[in-house]
Formats: C-alpha cells, structure tokens, sequence
C-alpha cells in the first residue's frame, strides 16, 4: 500500500524530507542514492566516469 501525503508549503515538504532521512542508516541512504544514480545515469552509471574534465584556478586570497 502506497501512502501519499500532500504538502502545504516546499518547507512542510522539506522538513519531512529531512526528518525521513534522519531514520535513514548510511546503508538505505546509499542503496536510495544508487536508485537515483541509476534512473539519471542508466544502468552502468558506475561503470563510467560522470565528471569529463575537471579545472582548478589557484587564487592569491
């Protein structure tokens, strides 16, 4: 069974949000990243670089 819950306010909803993943362990919070990586990226989404190229600049301050 699904449950959905509708939001009054972006803020309601991140707070929620927050509070899901604070009863999250590191192990569900990276077995959700993966999930996520996989819809974006496909499925060998960690088989292949992500970042192409990457600069640096060395600044004075």
């Amino acid at each position: 069974m699904t449950k959905v819950k509708i939001f009054k306010s972006f803020e309601e909803e991140n707070a929620a949000e927050y509070r899901r993943r604070a009863r999250m362990t590191p192990e569900e919070r990276l077995a959700e990243f993966a999930i996520v990586q996989k819809r974006a990226w496909g499925e060998d989404w960690a088989s292949q670089p992500i970042v192409k190229k990457a600069t640096w600049e060395k600044v004075s301050w």
